[in-house]
């Protein structure tokens, strides 16, 4: 039998998992105030947010092993991570308009 995650990364596993939730919250969290303030400064906190977010994924998807399929649905989180906020936001302008946004 094949273990997902092998004993001794148990714990690191633990906090990387913990860090993919943190880190994503950041990253959303930075780009709606990106957005809704309109700083520029603020777009390299989401870079760096993201890029944090995306280590930590393929951080965790090298603890547990992945391989083959399931390394494309790593690949199609991490998209859906970085083109999820664009849309949510676009929707939220299209229904809402732009007079709250700033």
């Amino acid at each position: 039998m094949v273990e997902p995650v092998a004993l001794e990364h148990f714990f690191l596993f633990f906090f990387v998992s913990a860090l993919v939730i943190l880190s994503a919250l950041g990253y959303t969290v930075l780009f709606a105030m990106e957005r809704v303030s309109k700083h520029a400064n603020l777009r390299v906190w989401v870079t760096l947010a993201y890029l944090v977010l995306a280590a930590s994924i393929v951080w965790l998807a090298y603890l547990a092993n992945l391989q083959g399929f399931w390394l494309l649905l790593v690949g199609l989180l991490l998209a859906g991570f970085g083109v999820g906020p664009v849309i949510i936001w676009r929707l939220c302008v299209a229904t809402h308009g732009e007079e709250g946004a700033g």
